[in-house]
Protein backbone atom coordinates (compact mmCIF):
# COMPACT_ATOMS: atom_id res chain seq x y z
CA UNK A 1 0.00 0.00 0.00
CA UNK A 2 1.42 3.39 -1.00
CA UNK A 3 0.08 6.63 0.49
CA UNK A 4 0.98 10.19 -0.41
CA UNK A 5 0.80 12.21 2.76
CA UNK A 6 1.97 15.34 4.52
CA UNK A 7 1.51 17.16 7.81
CA UNK A 8 3.00 19.89 9.96
CA UNK A 9 3.35 19.41 13.70
CA UNK A 10 3.73 23.09 14.53
CA UNK A 11 7.40 23.37 13.60
CA UNK A 12 9.09 26.75 13.36
CA UNK A 13 9.24 27.55 9.66
CA UNK A 14 12.60 28.79 8.41
CA UNK A 15 12.80 31.90 6.28
CA UNK A 16 13.11 29.92 3.07
CA UNK A 17 12.44 26.25 2.27
CA UNK A 18 13.43 24.11 -0.65
CA UNK A 19 10.87 21.85 -2.29
CA UNK A 20 13.37 18.95 -2.29
CA UNK A 21 13.59 16.62 0.67
CA UNK A 22 13.58 13.03 1.94
CA UNK A 23 12.63 11.36 5.19
CA UNK A 24 12.21 7.77 6.37
CA UNK A 25 10.78 6.12 9.50
CA UNK A 26 9.35 2.83 10.75
CA UNK A 27 7.09 2.00 13.69
CA UNK A 28 6.15 -1.39 15.21
CA UNK A 29 3.06 -2.14 17.28
CA UNK A 30 1.35 -5.47 18.06
CA UNK A 31 3.32 -7.41 15.43
CA UNK A 32 2.49 -4.74 12.81
CA UNK A 33 5.26 -2.73 11.18
CA UNK A 34 4.71 0.48 9.21
CA UNK A 35 7.56 1.75 7.02
CA UNK A 36 7.32 5.28 5.63
CA UNK A 37 9.49 6.90 2.96
CA UNK A 38 8.70 10.55 2.30
CA UNK A 39 9.92 12.43 -0.76
CA UNK A 40 9.18 15.86 -2.16
CA UNK A 41 10.55 17.41 -5.32
CA UNK A 42 10.31 20.62 -7.30
CA UNK A 43 6.92 21.35 -8.87
CA UNK A 44 5.27 24.50 -10.09
CA UNK A 45 2.13 23.80 -8.07
CA UNK A 46 1.08 21.44 -5.27
CA UNK A 47 0.60 17.93 -6.57
CA UNK A 48 0.46 14.37 -5.27
CA UNK A 49 -0.64 10.86 -6.14
CA UNK A 50 -2.03 8.12 -3.95
CA UNK A 51 -2.81 4.41 -3.94
CA UNK A 52 -4.93 2.76 -1.27
CA UNK A 53 -6.35 -0.69 -0.65
CA UNK A 54 -10.13 -0.70 -0.43
CA UNK A 55 -10.02 -1.33 3.31
CA UNK A 56 -7.76 1.67 3.88
CA UNK A 57 -9.24 4.07 1.35
CA UNK A 58 -10.85 6.02 4.19
CA UNK A 59 -7.40 7.58 4.89
CA UNK A 60 -7.18 9.22 1.48
CA UNK A 61 -9.22 12.33 2.18
CA UNK A 62 -7.27 13.23 5.34
CA UNK A 63 -3.98 12.58 3.58
CA UNK A 64 -4.73 15.07 0.80
CA UNK A 65 -6.24 17.61 3.18
CA UNK A 66 -3.17 17.63 5.41
CA UNK A 67 -0.84 18.14 2.46
CA UNK A 68 -2.83 21.17 1.31
CA UNK A 69 -2.92 22.59 4.82
CA UNK A 70 0.82 22.35 5.39
CA UNK A 71 2.50 22.83 2.02
CA UNK A 72 2.05 25.23 -0.87
CA UNK A 73 4.29 23.87 -3.63
CA UNK A 74 6.00 20.63 -4.56
CA UNK A 75 5.24 17.11 -5.68
CA UNK A 76 4.80 14.76 -2.73
CA UNK A 77 5.36 11.02 -2.88
CA UNK A 78 5.10 9.15 0.40
CA UNK A 79 5.32 5.39 0.33
CA UNK A 80 3.66 3.62 3.26
CA UNK A 81 3.94 -0.14 3.69
CA UNK A 82 2.26 -2.31 6.30
CA UNK A 83 3.54 -5.80 7.17
CA UNK A 84 3.07 -8.32 9.96
CA UNK A 85 6.06 -9.79 11.78
CA UNK A 86 6.64 -12.75 14.10
CA UNK A 87 4.81 -16.07 14.33
CA UNK A 88 1.36 -14.53 14.34
CA UNK A 89 1.50 -13.28 10.78
CA UNK A 90 -1.14 -15.85 9.75
CA UNK A 91 -4.09 -17.37 11.57
CA UNK A 92 -4.35 -21.19 11.20
CA UNK A 93 -7.72 -22.90 11.59
CA UNK A 94 -8.96 -26.49 11.22
CA UNK A 95 -12.28 -27.10 9.50
CA UNK A 96 -13.51 -29.84 11.85
CA UNK A 97 -16.90 -30.14 10.18
CA UNK A 98 -15.23 -30.84 6.86
CA UNK A 99 -12.89 -33.35 8.54
CA UNK A 100 -15.86 -35.23 10.02
CA UNK A 101 -17.49 -35.42 6.59
CA UNK A 102 -14.27 -36.76 5.11
CA UNK A 103 -14.09 -39.45 7.85
CA UNK A 104 -17.73 -40.44 7.36
CA UNK A 105 -17.20 -40.64 3.62
CA UNK A 106 -14.09 -42.84 4.10
CA UNK A 107 -15.98 -45.16 6.47
CA UNK A 108 -18.84 -45.48 3.98
CA UNK A 109 -16.34 -46.26 1.22
CA UNK A 110 -14.61 -48.96 3.33
CA UNK A 111 -17.95 -50.59 4.13
CA UNK A 112 -19.23 -50.45 0.58
CA UNK A 113 -16.19 -51.98 -1.09
CA UNK A 114 -15.20 -54.07 1.95
CA UNK A 115 -11.64 -52.95 2.47
CA UNK A 116 -9.61 -52.64 5.66
CA UNK A 117 -7.15 -50.05 6.97
CA UNK A 118 -7.10 -47.44 9.68
CA UNK A 119 -8.07 -43.82 9.17
CA UNK A 120 -4.81 -41.96 9.93
CA UNK A 121 -4.78 -38.35 11.21
CA UNK A 122 -1.81 -37.52 8.99
CA UNK A 123 -3.75 -38.53 5.92
CA UNK A 124 -6.79 -36.57 7.09
CA UNK A 125 -4.72 -33.42 7.55
CA UNK A 126 -3.52 -33.65 3.96
CA UNK A 127 -7.03 -33.55 2.55
CA UNK A 128 -8.07 -30.40 0.75
CA UNK A 129 -9.28 -27.43 2.81
CA UNK A 130 -8.89 -29.16 6.17
CA UNK A 131 -6.22 -26.62 7.19
CA UNK A 132 -7.20 -22.99 6.57
CA UNK A 133 -4.64 -20.16 6.51
CA UNK A 134 -6.20 -16.77 7.07
CA UNK A 135 -4.78 -13.27 7.07
CA UNK A 136 -5.60 -11.58 10.37
CA UNK A 137 -8.47 -9.15 10.20
CA UNK A 138 -7.17 -5.66 9.50
CA UNK A 139 -7.46 -3.39 12.52
CA UNK A 140 -8.14 0.01 10.94
CA UNK A 141 -7.78 1.90 14.21
CA UNK A 142 -4.44 0.23 14.93
CA UNK A 143 -3.22 0.98 11.40
CA UNK A 144 -4.25 4.61 11.81
CA UNK A 145 -2.27 4.97 15.05
CA UNK A 146 0.87 3.37 13.61
CA UNK A 147 0.53 5.39 10.42
CA UNK A 148 0.27 8.69 12.30
CA UNK A 149 3.34 7.93 14.39
CA UNK A 150 5.50 6.81 11.46
CA UNK A 151 4.38 9.69 9.26
CA UNK A 152 5.16 12.24 11.95
CA UNK A 153 8.74 10.99 12.16
CA UNK A 154 9.29 10.66 8.41
CA UNK A 155 7.79 14.03 7.58
CA UNK A 156 9.76 15.65 10.37
CA UNK A 157 12.92 14.40 8.67
CA UNK A 158 11.57 15.55 5.31
CA UNK A 159 10.89 19.04 6.63
CA UNK A 160 14.33 19.31 8.23
CA UNK A 161 15.98 18.44 4.92
CA UNK A 162 13.80 20.95 3.06
CA UNK A 163 14.87 23.63 5.54
CA UNK A 164 18.55 22.69 5.24
CA UNK A 165 18.30 22.78 1.45
CA UNK A 166 16.56 26.14 1.78
CA UNK A 167 19.49 27.56 3.74
CA UNK A 168 21.89 26.45 1.01
CA UNK A 169 19.69 28.04 -1.65
CA UNK A 170 19.43 31.26 0.34
CA UNK A 171 23.20 31.52 0.85
CA UNK A 172 23.79 31.16 -2.88
CA UNK A 173 21.02 33.61 -3.81
CA UNK A 174 22.25 36.28 -1.39
CA UNK A 175 25.80 35.90 -2.68
CA UNK A 176 24.59 36.49 -6.23
CA UNK A 177 22.46 39.44 -5.16
CA UNK A 178 25.59 40.96 -3.68
CA UNK A 179 27.29 40.63 -7.07
CA UNK A 180 24.27 42.26 -8.72
CA UNK A 181 24.40 45.22 -6.31
CA UNK A 182 28.09 45.70 -7.14
CA UNK A 183 27.25 45.75 -10.85
CA UNK A 184 24.45 48.26 -10.27
CA UNK A 185 26.93 50.48 -8.44
CA UNK A 186 29.22 50.33 -11.49
CA UNK A 187 26.33 51.40 -13.73
CA UNK A 188 25.54 54.29 -11.37
CA UNK A 189 29.16 55.45 -11.50
CA UNK A 190 29.14 55.37 -15.29
CA UNK A 191 25.81 57.17 -15.72
CA UNK A 192 27.14 60.80 -15.64
CA UNK A 193 29.95 59.82 -18.00
CA UNK A 194 27.50 58.11 -20.36
CA UNK A 195 25.26 61.18 -20.56
CA UNK A 196 28.20 63.57 -21.03
CA UNK A 197 29.75 61.44 -23.77
CA UNK A 198 26.37 61.14 -25.50
CA UNK A 199 25.82 64.92 -25.38
CA UNK A 200 29.34 65.58 -26.69
CA UNK A 201 28.81 63.20 -29.61
CA UNK A 202 25.46 64.81 -30.45
CA UNK A 203 26.96 68.29 -30.43
CA UNK A 204 29.83 67.18 -32.67
CA UNK A 205 27.43 65.68 -35.18
CA UNK A 206 25.16 68.73 -35.12
CA UNK A 207 28.11 71.09 -35.54
CA UNK A 208 29.29 68.99 -38.47
CA UNK A 209 25.85 69.01 -40.10
CA UNK A 210 25.28 72.75 -39.54
CA UNK A 211 28.73 73.86 -40.57
CA UNK A 212 28.38 77.23 -42.29
CA UNK A 213 24.70 77.51 -41.42
CA UNK A 214 23.34 79.96 -38.88
CA UNK A 215 21.52 78.27 -36.01
CA UNK A 216 19.99 79.03 -32.65
CA UNK A 217 22.34 77.69 -29.95
CA UNK A 218 19.59 77.72 -27.33
CA UNK A 219 17.21 75.64 -29.42
CA UNK A 220 19.98 73.22 -30.30
CA UNK A 221 20.95 72.85 -26.63
CA UNK A 222 17.33 72.12 -25.76
CA UNK A 223 17.06 69.45 -28.45
CA UNK A 224 20.33 67.90 -27.33
CA UNK A 225 19.05 67.77 -23.75
CA UNK A 226 15.85 66.06 -24.90
CA UNK A 227 17.79 63.50 -26.91
CA UNK A 228 20.19 62.92 -24.01
CA UNK A 229 17.27 61.80 -21.86
CA UNK A 230 17.08 58.70 -24.01
CA UNK A 231 20.26 57.36 -22.41
CA UNK A 232 19.29 58.41 -18.88
CA UNK A 233 18.78 55.21 -16.87
CA UNK A 234 18.27 56.80 -13.45
CA UNK A 235 14.68 55.56 -13.11
CA UNK A 236 15.63 52.03 -14.14
CA UNK A 237 18.49 51.95 -11.64
CA UNK A 238 16.22 53.17 -8.84
CA UNK A 239 13.62 50.50 -9.65
CA UNK A 240 16.26 47.80 -9.96
CA UNK A 241 17.72 48.76 -6.58
CA UNK A 242 14.22 48.67 -5.11
CA UNK A 243 13.54 45.20 -6.55
CA UNK A 244 16.79 43.86 -5.10
CA UNK A 245 15.88 45.14 -1.63
CA UNK A 246 12.35 43.80 -1.97
CA UNK A 247 13.73 40.41 -2.99
CA UNK A 248 15.97 40.30 0.08
CA UNK A 249 13.13 41.30 2.44
CA UNK A 250 10.95 38.60 0.93
CA UNK A 251 13.52 35.91 1.73
CA UNK A 252 13.25 36.98 5.38
CA UNK A 253 9.50 36.36 5.52
CA UNK A 254 7.68 33.17 6.48
CA UNK A 255 5.55 31.00 4.28
CA UNK A 256 5.59 30.16 0.58
CA UNK A 257 7.50 32.82 -1.34
CA UNK A 258 8.65 31.00 -4.48
CA UNK A 259 6.10 32.50 -6.87
CA UNK A 260 6.68 36.01 -5.48
CA UNK A 261 10.42 35.65 -5.96
CA UNK A 262 9.83 34.58 -9.54
CA UNK A 263 7.70 37.67 -10.22
CA UNK A 264 10.32 40.05 -8.77
CA UNK A 265 13.00 38.38 -10.87
CA UNK A 266 10.93 39.08 -13.99
CA UNK A 267 10.74 42.76 -13.05
CA UNK A 268 14.49 42.89 -12.40
CA UNK A 269 15.12 41.36 -15.81
CA UNK A 270 12.84 43.95 -17.38
CA UNK A 271 14.77 46.85 -15.83
CA UNK A 272 18.24 45.54 -16.67
CA UNK A 273 17.17 44.86 -20.27
CA UNK A 274 15.96 48.46 -20.56
CA UNK A 275 19.27 49.74 -19.20
CA UNK A 276 21.13 47.63 -21.73
CA UNK A 277 19.04 48.92 -24.62
CA UNK A 278 19.43 52.59 -23.58
CA UNK A 279 23.19 52.70 -23.23
CA UNK A 280 26.00 52.23 -25.70
CA UNK A 281 28.84 52.15 -23.18
CA UNK A 282 31.21 49.19 -22.97
CA UNK A 283 31.73 49.13 -19.15
CA UNK A 284 27.98 49.49 -18.65
CA UNK A 285 27.28 46.72 -21.16
CA UNK A 286 29.66 44.43 -19.27
CA UNK A 287 27.87 45.22 -16.00
CA UNK A 288 24.49 44.56 -17.63
CA UNK A 289 25.69 41.17 -18.89
CA UNK A 290 26.93 40.29 -15.42
CA UNK A 291 23.60 41.23 -13.84
CA UNK A 292 21.62 39.20 -16.38
CA UNK A 293 23.88 36.19 -15.84
CA UNK A 294 23.41 36.31 -12.07
CA UNK A 295 19.64 36.80 -12.41
CA UNK A 296 19.40 33.67 -14.54
CA UNK A 297 21.29 31.66 -11.92
CA UNK A 298 19.07 33.05 -9.17
CA UNK A 299 16.00 32.17 -11.22
CA UNK A 300 17.15 28.55 -11.45
CA UNK A 301 17.59 28.44 -7.68
CA UNK A 302 14.32 30.22 -6.95
CA UNK A 303 12.40 27.63 -8.97
CA UNK A 304 13.10 25.17 -6.16
CA UNK A 305 11.90 27.51 -3.40
CA UNK A 306 8.53 26.67 -1.87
Amino acid sequence: MTIHYSLNKGRNITMIRSMTGYGCAEKVEQDNICIVEARSVNHRYLDMSSRFSKKLSQFEYNVKRKIKENFSRGYFDISIKFDRIGTNSLDIKIDTNLAKKYIEAIKDLKSEINIGGEIDINNIMRLKDIIIFEEPKEDIELYSNILDSALDSALESLTVMREEEGKILLDDILLRLGTIKESIAKIKDREPVIIKEYVDRLKERIDSLLEGIESDPVSISQEVAILAERCDVTEEIVRLDSHVEQFIRLTESDGAIGRKLDFILQEMNREINTIGSKTNDYPTSQAVIEVKSELEKIREQAQNVE
